[in-house]
């Protein structure tokens, strides 16, 4: 016989019914599995990244860096850009909340991190010769 004054009679969920301390009833359990993969092939991808990126300007020493031509002069500009738009869509893929509803939006940052890591690299990796 239940009392009048309980949960269930008022209508309150059981604590059955209640998600774990802390979570909330949308929470995305897999979400770690995106952040892991994301973080094992960008953080030494990124690293990889900078090194070149450092290295990079000693590709101007032939030609000194009044004589070089437009196309390595562009190449070299826009190597940082697209490894900080990579940087900064590491940076989002972590942060998104680990909800349901951002697991696309979660997928789709990480995939274009990647992306954006792999252009960086292809960028230096044919630099046009100056």
């Amino acid at each position: 016989m239940k009392n009048a004054n309980s949960a269930a009679a008022q209508g309150w969920p059981s604590r059955a019914d209640m998600p774990p301390f802390g979570r909330s009833q949308d929470h995305d359990s897999k979400a770690w599995i995106v952040r892991t993969l994301i973080g094992v092939v960008m953080l030494p991808l990124m690293g990889l990244d900078f090194l070149f990126i450092s290295l990079s300007p000693m590709a101007t020493d032939s030609c000194g860096p009044d004589h070089c031509s437009d196309a390595l002069n562009d190449a070299l500009l826009a190597a940082p850009v697209v490894w900080l738009i990579a940087l900064v869509l590491l940076i989002v893929t972590l942060a998104l909340p680990s909800r349901t509803r951002f697991r696309d939006s979660r997928l789709l940052t990480g995939i274009l991190a990647v992306t954006g890591g792999f252009a960086t690299l292809a960028i230096l990796a044919n630099l046009p010769t100056g």
